[in-house]
């Protein structure tokens, strides 16, 4: 008994030691790499930054925003313990080449062009990184003077040193400087906030629409005299004249206007451009749109636009900081020939190498991307040859026909979603789905076809605001309005009992539901109904307009109801209680026993038929509604009508959405509603007014404008 006691004791401290045993041996194979491990790891870091930070304009991918938000915050915090691990090894006289290492970190913490931030919170939070950045400059400062005590060849690592130091502080106050605008400048009430940059920077924001309309005019007729492609070149110079006008509405710091008459003519003359023009207008416009959102992306999420609008050149900077990381290589390089580090690591010159050299390669290759993006050749002091010249290597890295956000709109089907819930019949499945791992939401191409209608309608209305008292140009709310015009200029339409449309009342969540409800009841009530299919087309191009019309409305109303829903535009605690209550709605229909007797896959359309039959508050309205349009017999008409109702309701969140929703989602691929509210703004339609207002300030004499 007492042998196996001992027995056990002894194989208990062997199984013990093991781990005893193990430890040493890997603690002294990292202590001698440790640095050498965290220096590259935070290089590498900024690499993968650099390469795909630009990505995620283009790309709406979840997992490249998680590893460029996992980079993103791992580059400071191990550049931060880096530099702490440097203080515990400052009289180690082994690694001298450990004093030389720490301005890279410097140089780190400085960021890239391409990334200066992730998201709108770090520009607010540009206070809390400028103290970082203080701190880590004094810390740096502090481990190279005590190093400095100890280390013998100190002498010729002492300029290539410095230099470092000068490259790495310029970057670094680069990035404070950028994340100190932004932040400031989406801070209302600021004293240099974004009213004054809009209004104040070089003239107002009249002037600057002047101007944009009248240089928009201007190339819309050289495009239709011209038989070749789409002046790239005068859309991005338009582009850059409009920055700040675009910028401005966007954030929701300038006001929406009212001009003289003299002005109005300028919005109208290119309108007119725009509705004679048969070359390209619509891609126009979308282009346009597209390069204008990508300069305030730029603006607020890298180094390019804050520091071209403060008249601080990336061009001259990135010049300054490549010669002197060029110049620390040559002279790292000559001391190493002349055999100056002789007696360190072999490995620890090595790493240094690789920093050089990668120093070197970033900032050749950050330069290189600043000049061939659209910034430079914005600058007004550029002449016209060195601007083409320029522009010349922007068409050759940025072409044409290359997409600057990713072209897709999400959608999402509430009566979809929760027929998925029912069929999730697994614990698992239903986890991941609370766990947001499994999404009910998809996204789809934004088509040609739908683009050409938005703009279209858009170009249609914009057009209108002369018109009488009936016709109100107002989207602070939503109405119907366009909905109702479409009704009367049809001839079934006008017979329509327009009060049982539910086009306003209530909140927008309920209106949007309610119209979501009804597109869904008119698209499977007319695709089962004998005398529907039946209903006579005059001829293809007939049926080519119903389906066009009918997917657009279906799909503009899964983009809709995704913003609403999933996003929460416009959907306060009212609307959140309208979107339970249509759920629990949808629910306790599918637990009916038509729904629950096989057990098979429940078809949406079964169950949108049976919400036909009207067992609910919102089922029975939506149900009285459809009823109502599918008295216009011709189909085509009856879904342009349903397409025009859901690209008023689109327009108007792209109008009220919040701006932190259209800055937020540059950064995630794009949204297809900020799109919109840029053509509004190309369009001219924050400088409408009606004509009681138009009548009201010819009478009293106003001003150059009135705000609203």
């Amino acid at each position: 008994m007492t042998n196996s006691g001992v027995g056990s004791l002894i194989t208990s401290n062997t199984t013990l030691n093991l781990p005893m045993i193990a430890l040493p041996g890997a603690k002294q194979l990292w202590n001698p790499w440790e640095i050498q491990c965290l220096v590259l790891a935070s290089f590498s870091l900024h690499v993968f930054l650099f390469i795909f930070a630009g990505i995620r304009k283009r790309r709406s991918s979840r997992v490249l925003r998680l590893l460029l938000w996992t980079a993103y915050l791992l580059a400071d915090y191990l550049v931060t313990f880096t530099l702490g691990c440097l203080t515990l090894c400052l009289d180690d006289t082994r690694h001298q080449l450990l004093l030389f290492w720490t301005p890279f970190l410097l140089l780190h913490l400085g960021g890239q062009e391409t990334i200066v931030a992730f998201s709108t919170e770090d520009g607010l939070l540009w206070k809390r990184h400028l103290l970082g950045s203080v701190s880590h400059v004094i810390l740096s400062v502090y481990i190279v003077a005590k190093s400095s005590w100890h280390v013998v060849n100190t002498k010729q690592l002492l300029v290539p040193m410095v230099l470092m130091f000068i490259a790495g502080t310029i970057k670094y106050a680069e990035r404070a400087w950028a994340l100190m605008t932004t932040g400031v400048s989406m801070t209302p009430g600021s004293s240099s906030s974004m009213p004054d940059f809009v209004l104040n920077v070089e003239s107002n924001v009249i002037d600057d629409a002047e101007s944009y309309f009248q240089r928009l005019d201007d190339l819309l007729q050289q495009s239709d005299s011209s038989e070749d492609k789409m002046d790239y070149q005068g859309i991005v110079g338009l582009a850059g004249k409009g920055f700040r006008m675009c910028l401005g509405f966007l954030t929701d710091m300038a006001p929406y206007l009212m001009w003289n008459k003299a002005d109005n003519d300028i919005i109208d003359r290119a309108l007119g451009s725009f509705r004679s023009s048969r070359n390209y207008s619509t891609e126009f416009a979308y282009k346009l749109a597209e390069i204008q959102l990508s300069l305030i992306y730029d603006f607020m999420y890298t180094k390019y636009g804050v520091l071209h609008q403060y008249h601080l050149s990336l061009v001259n900077s990135g010049i300054v900081t490549l010669g002197a990381t060029s110049a620390a290589l040559v002279l790292f390089r000559k001391a190493d020939l002349d055999g100056q580090f002789v007696d360190e690591a072999r490995a620890d010159v090595m790493v240094s190498y690789v920093l050089l050299v990668g120093a070197v390669t970033l900032d050749l290759s950050a330069t290189f991307m600043v000049i061939s993006s659209y910034w430079p050749y914005l600058s007004d002091g550029n002449k016209r040859s060195a601007a083409a010249i320029m522009f010349s290597l922007t068409k050759l890295v940025h072409p044409l026909g290359r997409g600057l956000w990713s072209g897709q709109m999400a959608q999402y089907n509430l009566v979809g979603e929760c027929i998925q819930e029912k069929q999730a019949n697994t614990m698992l499945v239903r986890a991941l789905r609370k766990a947001g791992l499994v999404s009910d939401v998809k996204h789809i191409q934004v088509s040609h076809e739908l683009k050409e209608f938005l703009f279209r309608k858009l170009l249609d209305i914009a057009a209108t605001r002369h018109v009488t008292e009936y016709w109100k140009w107002d989207l602070s709310t939503f109405r119907g309005q366009w909905a109702r015009w479409k009704l009367e200029a049809t001839p079934e339409g006008s017979s329509i009992d327009q009060s049982l449309l539910q086009l306003e009342g209530g909140t927008v969540a309920a209106v949007v539901l309610m119209w979501h409800l009804i597109t869904e009841m008119c698209f499977y009530t007319a695709s089962t109904t004998a005398a529907a299919m039946a209903e006579p087309d005059d001829d293809k191009n007939s049926s080519a307009a119903l389906l066009l019309h009918r997917d657009m409305s279906r799909q503009l109303s899964e983009y809709v109801m995704y913003l609403v829903g999933k996003r929460g535009v416009k959907n306060a605690s009212n609307g959140q209680f309208e979107f339970g209550k249509l759920r629990r709605d949808v629910r306790k229909a599918l637990a009916h026993q038509r729904f629950s007797a096989d057990g098979g896959r429940l078809e949406q359309g079964d169950v949108i038929l049976y919400g036909c039959e009207g067992r609910g508050f919102f089922t029975s309205r939506a149900s009285a509604a459809a009823r109502e349009l599918l008295k216009i017999t011709r189909p085509a008409e009856r879904w342009e009508i349903v397409a025009t109702v859901w690209t008023e309701m689109l327009c108007y969140l792209a109008n009220n959405c919040e701006a932190a929703f259209h800055i937020k989602h540059l950064s995630t691929g794009g949204e297809l509603v900020t799109h919109v509210r840029v053509l509004t703004i190309i369009l001219g339609i924050p400088f409408m007014r009606e004509a009681w207002q138009a009548k009201a300030k010819d009478d009293a004499e106003y001003s150059d404008f009135v705000m609203f």
